[in-house]
């Protein structure tokens, strides 16, 4: 067996090597995709000094101790071209909000403190320089960042990718992935009644939406029984199809119908590791196929699958589309528990924030790698290092997301 660490840093070392080729998707198609290059503002925002409200464009000159009388010489609206003339002296323009300013104008008096008087404005008050003016480039100047390669890019960019006039952006393509699960006594028709030794398969359902949660295109898979010679036809059919990773759950162990390491060494993989010191999880295995496909097998049990997804799956998937190093969120645990020495464990979690800020958490009931009925309520995994025998109410625990980017409640 081989460290947490160790095994994470393989993982994600390989999917490094592996990589994603990239394409330019639609602004309209690019959230949820991981930006490819850096992408910089192409001009100013605002592109021209503009009104902040329906009033009167003025200059400051024309006000003595106070208020001003001003003749109104026109009248400016959004969209109207940027005026090639300055306000002449004791003159004032009508203008829209989102209208250009005029040449010489030092603000903008809104129409509430303002009383029309024929042709004539009067202001009450002088204005502070500025005031209700939208300064060309003070949103955005031409040149600044807007998006960083490896980036996820969400809704929150794409107003100001539109704002700055930008349609399409330079993405990793998505990996291609395959889901397998292994078991004779899974069923795979949810709705058929179930024989006598038979169970569900959850594990494929939730491996798929895993997967699409990060980011990751599934393209297929299946469920088969515990048969060695299937799973070398299904090697032999997937290495054509263009995937970049399978994903398979169950057959790892070193019981008599494990089959899945000797399948894939007699097919000619390089096995990186095989049993981390993990729990629930311990016979993860990672390899790679001569033609560069990448596989995880992962343990049967259910929540061994959702973890080996989230945190050896999921960190190999960051890297491949060039996205940095995930960070956990630290919270006070208010459940003691104890717990084997020499393995990293992962708990169903949940996390709570309070008023004064504190960030807390609670280990749940049914830790059992069989347990699934805890997802109900779990939002969060805790992780416990390998030399932590105890936890006490009131340590520190390390809490990842229950999917990457769903963020933490």
């Amino acid at each position: 067996m081989i460290s947490y660490d160790e095994a994470r840093a393989i993982a994600k070392q390989v999917g490094q090597e592996r990589g994603c080729k990239t394409e330019i998707s639609a602004l309209q198609d690019v959230v949820g995709r991981v930006c490819a290059e850096s992408v910089k503002a192409p001009l100013d925002i605002q592109p021209f000094d503009n009104s902040a409200m329906d009033g009167y464009a003025v200059c400051l000159r024309d006000f003595k101790s106070g208020g001003a009388l001003l003749a109104k010489t026109g009248i400016l609206a959004a969209g109207d071209p940027v005026p090639e003339e300055s306000i002449p002296a004791g003159g004032c323009v009508e203008i829209m909000t989102g209208a250009p300013v005029p040449l010489g104008a030092d603000a903008v008096i809104p129409v509430e403190l303002a009383e029309a008087q024929g042709e004539n404005v009067v202001f009450k008050k002088r204005p502070e320089i500025g005031e209700n003016i939208r300064k060309a480039g003070e949103d955005f100047r031409k040149g600044a960042d807007v998006l960083n390669a490896g980036e996820l890019i969400g809704p929150q960019h794409i107003m100001p990718l539109a704002a700055l006039g930008i349609d399409k952006v330079k993405v990793y393509k998505k990996p291609r992935a395959v889901f397998l699960a292994t078991g004779s006594e899974l069923v795979e028709d949810l709705s058929q009644d179930l024989k006598s030794g038979q169970i569900y398969n959850s594990n494929r359902p939730y491996g798929l939406a895993a997967l699409e949660a990060m980011g990751v295109e599934c393209v297929g898979g299946a469920t088969m029984p515990d048969d060695p010679d299937q799973f070398a036809h299904f090697l032999k059919e997937i290495e054509v199809q263009g995937v970049d990773l399978i994903i398979s759950s169950g057959a790892v162990s070193a019981g008599k119908y494990d089959f899945v390491r000797e399948g894939l060494e007699k097919a000619g993989a390089e096995i990186f590791f095989h049993k981390v010191k993990i729990k629930p999880g311990k016979p993860n295995l990672f390899a790679r196929l001569p033609n560069g496909l990448l596989y995880f097998g992962l343990p049967g049990n259910p929540v061994a699958t959702a973890t080996g997804l989230r945190f050896f799956v999921q960190p190999c998937v960051r890297k491949m589309l060039g996205m940095e190093e995930e960070k956990p969120v630290y919270a006070k645990s208010m459940t003691p528990f104890k717990k084997r020495a020499g393995l990293r464990i992962f708990l169903k979690a949940r996390t709570e924030s309070w008023e004064d800020g504190l960030l807390t958490v609670d280990i749940l009931e049914g830790q059992a790698s069989f347990m699934v009925s805890p997802f109900l309520s779990m939002n969060c995994w805790a992780t416990v290092s390998e030399d932590v025998e105890e936890i006490k109410a009131g340590d520190i625990l390390e809490l990842y997301s229950m999917y990457p980017h769903s963020g933490l409640i």
